[in-house]
C-alpha cells in the first residue's frame, strides 16, 4: 500500500551540537560511534522482536496449509499380517490349516464438512493476514522505540557535556578566588563556597555520566548488540528534524492513521477471524459431513502352506478392495454452547477494535500536542542560552576587574547551565515527538525517518538539463 506523504517542504534550523569524545568507556573497552540511520539499520537487522513477528507470520501460513489440506483425502498405506493355527470351517467341512498373509493396503479417505472447512480457511487466511500486519506493527514499534532511545543517548550526551563546562568553568573560579585569597583581596569564605560549587559540578557530572552509561545499554538492549560496549552519538550537530508538515490537519492525520496503522488493520482481521470462527462452528455442528474412503489391496503372497486335508482357497479370496461412501448429520445439544462462545468471541474482538481505536486516535493528539509545544519550546530555549551565556561572561569580567561578587558568578552559572539543559532537551523532545507523530499515523519507516537532504542547486539544474 502507497503511503501518503506528509514531509515539510523546509525544516527548521535549530542545531545541537553531538560531541561524545570526552566520555570514558566502560569497562575500558571499545567505543561504537552510530548515527540514526545505523542505528535503524542494526534494528531491522538483528532485533528479536522483529524476528519472533516473522516467525509468527511462517505459523500462520503454517495453519493455513493445513486448513487447505481438510479440502483433499488422506492416504493410509498400512501393512497387516493375518496368520491362522488350527481349524477352519465352512458350510460343510472342517480342516486344520496353518498359514499367514502380509496385507499391503493403502486407504485413500476423505472427510469433509464443505462449510466448516471452507471457513476454516477464511478464519486461517485471515490470521494470516493480522500476522503479517502484527510483524509490520512489530517493525514500526520497533523502529521508532530504537530512534526514540537513540536521541536519548543524544539528550544524554548533551547532559555529560553540559556538566563537564560546568565543572570547567568552577575549577576556573576556584582558581580565581585562591589567587585573590593569595593577594589579600579575597574572603576565605568565598574559596571554600568555590570549592563546595566544585565538588556539587562533579557528582552533577557523576549522575550525567550514569545517565548516558544507562541510555546507551537501553540502546544496545534493542540493538541486540553487547551492552559491555558504549555507544554514543557521532560527533557533529543535530538538527532539529520536522517529518510532519505543520499545515496537516489533525482531522487528516486521524483519518491516516485509521488507514495505514498496521495494529488496527492486524485487530481489523483478527475480527473477520473470529467471525469466519462463528462461521466453521454453526457448519461444523449443524452442516452435513461427507465421509468417502477406498482401500487399496493387492492379492497377499502366500508365507505357508495348509497341511493335508486342509481347505485349499484361492489366493483371490483374500484381496480385500473396499469401497465406502457416507453423508449425514450429527447433531448435538453441545452445539449450540459452541455456537455462542463463537459469538462470544466475535464480540470481544470487536471490543478490542474499539479499544484500539481510541489508543490510536488518542496517540495521535498526543504526539501532535507534544510536537506543537516542542517547536513553540524551541526558540525560546535559543533566546534564554544567548541570555544566560553573556550574563555569565559579564559577571565573569566583573569579578575579574574586582567589582563583581561570587555569589553572581555562581547563579549565572546556574542560570547557564539550566538554559543549555533547556536548549538540548527542546531539540531533542521535538524530533521525538516528530518520530512519535509519524509513528502514531503509522507512516514511520526507514525512508522517512529523516529527512532528505536538498538537492544542490547545481545538481538540480544539470538533472533538469538531462530530462
Amino acid at each position: 500500500m502507497l503511503r501518503p506523504s506528509v514531509s515539510p517542504a523546509a525544516q527548521p534550523s535549530a542545531s545541537l551540537k553531538v560531541d561524545a569524545s570526552h566520555i570514558q568507556p566502560m569497562y575500558e573497552r571499545r567505543l561504537l560511534a552510530i548515527d540514526l540511520p545505523t542505528v535503524i539499520r542494526i534494528t531491522l537487522a538483528r532485533n528479536i522482536d522483529i524476528q519472533e513477528a516473522q516467525q509468527r507470520v511462517e505459523a500462520s501460513r503454517g495453519e493455513l496449509d493445513a486448513s487447505i489440506g481438510m479440502i483433499f483425502p488422506s492416504i493410509s498405506p498400512q501393512i497387516t499380517t493375518l496368520g491362522i493355527q488350527g481349524a477352519l470351517s465352512n458350510v460343510t467341512n472342517l480342516a486344520l490349516a496353518s498359514f499367514s498373509h502380509t496385507f499391503p493396503a493403502v486407504v485413500v479417505q476423505w472427510v469433509i464438512n464443505p462449510g466448516q472447512v471452507a471457513y476454516n480457511v477464511i478464519a486461517s487466511n485471515r490470521r494470516l493476514e493480522a500476522s503479517e500486519q502484527q510483524d509490520q506493527a512489530v517493525v514500526l514499534e520497533t523502529t521508532r522505540l530504537a530512534a526514540i532511545q537513540y536521541y536519548e543517548l543524544v539528550l544524554a550526551q548533551a547532559r555529560v557535556a553540559v556538566a563537564q563546562r560546568a565543572m570547567r568553568e568552577a575549577e576556573e573560579l576556584l582558581r580565581i578566588q585562591r589567587l585573590r585569597v593569595k593577594a589579600g583581596a579575597g574572603l576565605p569564605a568565598d574559596q571554600l563556597r568555590a570549592e563546595a560549587t566544585l565538588a556539587g559540578r562533579k557528582q552533577d557530572l557523576l549522575i550525567a555520566l550514569n545517565g548516558f552509561y544507562n541510555a546507551s545499554v537501553a540502546l544496545t538492549a534493542t540493538l541486540q548488540l553487547d551492552p559491555t560496549i558504549m555507544l554514543a552519538p557521532k560527533a557533529g550537530a543535530m538538527v532539529q528534524t520536522a517529518l510532519v508538515r505543520e499545515d496537516l490537519p489533525i482531522d487528516d492525520m486521524l483519518a491516516i492513521a485509521v488507514q495505514y496503522r498496521p495494529d488496527l488493520e492486524a485487530v481489523r482481521s483478527l475480527l473477520a477471524a473470529a467471525d469466519a470462527d462463528k462461521g466453521a462452528t454453526v457448519w461444523g455442528g449443524l452442516g452435513p459431513q461427507i465421509t468417502a474412503s477406498r482401500t487399496f489391496a493387492p492379492p497377499p503372497p502366500a508365507v505357508g502352506y495348509p497341511p493335508a486335508g486342509a481347505i485349499l482357497t484361492k489366493d483371490t479370496m483374500y484381496r480385500q478392495q473396499k469401497y465406502q461412501a457416507t453423508a449425514g448429520f450429527n447433531w448435538s445439544l453441545a452445539t449450540f454452547g459452541r455456537i455462542r462462545t463463537a459469538a462470544a468471541h466475535v464480540n470481544m474482538a470487536s471490543l478490542d477494535l474499539d479499544r484500539q481505536l481510541e489508543q490510536v486516535q488518542t496517540s495521535v493528539v498526543a504526539a501532535h500536542q507534544a510536537s506543537i509545544l516542542a517547536k513553540k519550546a524551541v526558540p525560546i530555549a535559543q533566546q534564554q542560552v544567548k541570555a544566560a551565556e553573556e550574563a555569565l561572561r559579564l559577571t565573569q569580567q566583573n569579578i575579574l576587574a574586582g567589582t563583581g561578587l561570587l555569589i553572581d558568578v555562581l547563579q549565572a552559572q546556574d542560570a547557564a547551565d539550566q538554559a543549555r539543559l533547556r536548549n538540548a532537551t527542546a531539540v531533542v523532545q521535538y524530533n521525538q515527538a516528530q518520530i512519535n507523530l509519524l509513528g502514531a499515523m503509522g507512516l514511520l519507516g526507514v525512508e522517512n525517518i529523516q529527512p532528505r537532504a536538498p538537492e544542490p542547486a547545481g545538481n538540480h539544474l544539470a538533472s533538469k538539463s538531462r530530462r
